[in-house]
């Protein structure tokens, strides 16, 4: 069967967008082949720089032909009293190029109508393709976009050619003024001529005698493999970083890597200096020894062959040591200036417009850290360096470093507080705060680097949040899906940070303390819990959860439902015990308790947490369930199965309060299991809608209570029984 092959010719895309453009042409060129009856037997993706490439084999040459039915006018309309065809059966024929005779009487629910099948034939694959494949191509989404010349259209960069071809055959197809052609080109220097391609199977053939290595995986190999043996020819090794890699594969068509040098005078600036520099602004990659200490040597990629490669490396190594003069410059004018002052001039910077300065957010962050610590339970010298590291955390910010290489802030930090004498508990914690930066990034690894993490997010969320600033579909220009990811990331792992209710008022607080701002709490608490909740989501969904027990989880907790590490832990409970076979009759027994109670208009167990409280305390949930045991009256139970179910309630009280405060929700779970045939035997046996109101509002109570005792585990209605 014949191959496909497109190639689409750009100036030269940003790195960054390429892979994910790659995976897009990938999955919409084989869904799309799918529904025009093209499927391919195999498809594949290459691309560099200047162009995307499919190659798709085993596409039909032609599609097959096409059965379908046709619904027409009802029996009774198309055929008289004789059985004879009227016109509308004759028009409805004719319409459909079928012969009256081949017309078919069906039953549907509305009654008995005609039916026609009708034979699509298929068309040649090459005639069909074209606006497939450019509506695969337009559908193609980056970063950013872009138009030149007098076009309208935008794309991620100017398009130069565009080739389609199905073996020998010329697809025809046009993307903003560009026609499809036979005409490809290679390298950009080092094969600028066209050429000419009379089949699909020539482009790759063809493409690396011009200096094209097409496929990103080879790319990275060769690169891997030439900086390993450069690096131990230098006596070091290369600290990969896979990033770094995957962009440098995406700004090369034809790599060779070489090896270059710098005055081991550099050396003695700190390592993240040097490192950044090297790869933020020249993509370059570090060589190390074995003890990991940095040697005066660096790797690069040149998107070329190896001719005049010395005067390449000669200009790489000017540019290096550039840049690394003004680090040197830069380091030693900071160093003149103690982290201290630095911090009094945060006020220099503005955080937000009516949120106030940077040294304001440094306030806040004061005081979040100690309530944060205490809540944690952090003895009084952990406090103590908790509350420094949040008066040092952002005070690189006006360093000339920070201003120079950005990314440096919070590492730079660290290294200044080492050198000014700070606590390596603080240096690590100014530096941990800004972690995670991004989906999958590493978590602090020390205690209080984790708590101002938790504070640093907090600040920025419950302030602009605050201010009615959400994300909106795609746009997030501050970032707060970001921050509340992090948050969420950061909470999930520690069973000891206070409830989420608890640090956005203890937020909100310290902004009326410090700004003199106060915002509407109960419009705050809920969209930063809506917000929080999203990422929750997406957490469980990453683990595995499904979509129901998230939902169970999210809704349930009683009033222990803002504590993240215990929302995370109790879905993980669900999608374990999900599996066991006496789940669906807990999970009926519970809903038959919640969904009465919804029914009467009952509310659920509610007990708002407050700055400071105890949040998740044994003390502080058996006390809300005792209360709900106190609205009923053991008087007013008549039936056996009312006063069996009451019973059981109140002595699973404590239990039920000691598991779910101990995050012990396997436990919890068989404890409520205990429950469920006193609950099936109560609804069997007695009539909770009864005429005496009285007696009504009683078995309501009990209800109530029964359900408290389910939600401290989840919302069991959530789930769905297949």
């Amino acid at each position: 069967m014949p191959t496909l092959v497109l190639e689409i010719g750009t100036e030269d895309m940003p790195a960054g967008a390429i892979a994910q453009a790659l995976e897009q042409l990938r999955e919409g060129a084989t869904a799309r082949l799918d529904e025009v009856r093209l499927s391919a037997s195999k498809v594949e993706v290459y691309g560099t720089p200047r162009r995307l490439i499919l190659r798709a084999e085993g596409v039909p040459s032609r599609q097959p032909d096409q059965e379908r039915e046709v619904r027409g006018p009802a029996r009774s309309v198309a055929f008289d009293a004789d059985g004879k065809p009227t016109g509308a059966a004759i028009g409805f024929a004719r319409k459909q190029g079928v012969p009256v005779e081949a017309l078919e009487i069906i039953g549907t629910p509305q009654g008995e109508y005609v039916q026609a099948r009708v034979t699509d034939p298929g068309r040649p694959a090459h005639t069909v393709l074209g606006e497939v494949l450019a509506e695969t191509v337009r559908s193609l989404t980056f970063p950013k976009l872009m138009r030149w010349g007098e076009n309208t259209a935008r794309y991620v960069r100017p398009l130069r050619w565009i080739v389609a071809l199905l073996d020998s055959a010329l697809i025809p197809m046009e993307i903003i003024g560009v026609r499809s052609d036979r005409v490809s080109r290679g390298h950009r220097t080092l094969a600028p001529d066209s050429f000419t391609l009379d089949h699909a199977d020539d482009l790759l053939a063809q493409l690396p005698a011009r200096f094209v290595m097409y496929d990103p995986a080879e790319r990275q190999r060769r690169i891997r493999e030439q900086a390993d043996a450069l690096a131990r020819e230098a006596g070091g090794t290369v600290p990969w970083d896979e990033g770094l890699l995957e962009e440098n594969v995406y700004l090369v068509e034809w790599p060779t890597v070489f090896l270059g040098r710098f005055d081991p005078v550099f050396l003695q600036l700190p390592r993240p200096a040097l490192v950044t520099a090297m790869k933020k602004h020249q993509r370059y990659f570090p060589v190390q020894d074995a003890q990991g200490r940095l040697l005066p040597f660096f790797i690069a990629v040149r998107n070329g062959n190896t001719e005049h490669l010395e005067i390449v490396r000669e200009g790489n190594e000017r540019v290096l040591t550039a840049r690394f003069s003004d680090a040197r410059f830069f380091y030693q004018q900071d160093r003149e200036v103690p982290l201290e002052q630095m911090a009094e001039k945060l006020g220099r910077l503005i955080f937000q417009e009516k949120l106030g300065t940077m040294a304001e957010k440094r306030e806040r962050l004061e005081r979040l850290a100690q309530t944060i610590a205490a809540a944690r339970g952090l003895a009084e010298e952990e406090r103590l360096l908790a509350v420094r590291a949040a008066r040092l955390c952002k005070a690189d910010l006006v360093s000339q470093m920070v201003v120079e290489l950005p990314a440096l802030q919070g590492v730079i930090g660290r290294e200044y507080a080492l050198a000014a004498g700070e606590d390596p508990r603080v240096a690590d914690a100014i530096a941990e705060h800004y972690l995670p930066r991004f989906a999958g990034d590493a978590l602090p690894d020390s205690l209080i680097g984790s708590l101002l993490a938790v504070a640093d997010r907090l600040d920025t969320l419950v302030g602009y949040v605050g201010l009615g600033v959400l994300p909106s579909g795609s746009s997030d220009p501050y970032g707060l899906r970001r921050a509340a990811q992090g948050l969420v990331q950061l909470l999930a792992r520690d069973t000891e940070m206070p409830a989420l209710t608890e640090l956005i008022l203890e937020s909100a607080d310290v902004y009326a303390q410090v700004n003199r701002e106060t915002f509407d709490l109960p419009k705050l608490h809920d969209d930063l819990r809506g917000l929080s909740d999203q990422r929750i989501e997406a957490l469980l969904q990453e683990r595995g959860v499904r979509y129901d027990l998230i939902d169970a989880t999210l809704a349930g907790g009683g009033i222990y439902s803002s504590l993240v590490s215990g929302t995370v832990r109790r879905a993980e409970t669900l999608r374990a015990v999900a599996q066991e076979s006496d789940f669906v009759p807990n999970v009926q027994a519970a809903a038959r308790t919640s969904n009465i109670l919804r029914a009467a208009g009952v509310p659920l167990l509610t007990a708002p947490l407050s700055p400071g409280g105890a949040a998740r305390t044994q003390t502080r949930l058996q006390e809300a369930l005792t209360e709900a045991a106190s609205q009923v009256s053991p008087e007013r139970l008549q039936e056996p199965r009312e006063v069996a179910l009451y019973e059981a309630a109140v002595r699973l009280i404590p239990e039920a309060a000691r598991l779910a405060t101990a995050y012990e929700y396997a436990a919890l779970y068989r404890a409520l299991d205990s429950l469920r045939e006193t609950v099936n035997a109560f609804f069997d046996h007695v009539m909770v809608m009864a005429k005496e109101e009285e007696l009504r509002a009683n078995r309501l109570a009990l209800l109530h209570l029964v359900d408290s005792l389910y939600r401290t585990l989840a919302d069991f209605t959530k789930v769905v029984i297949a």
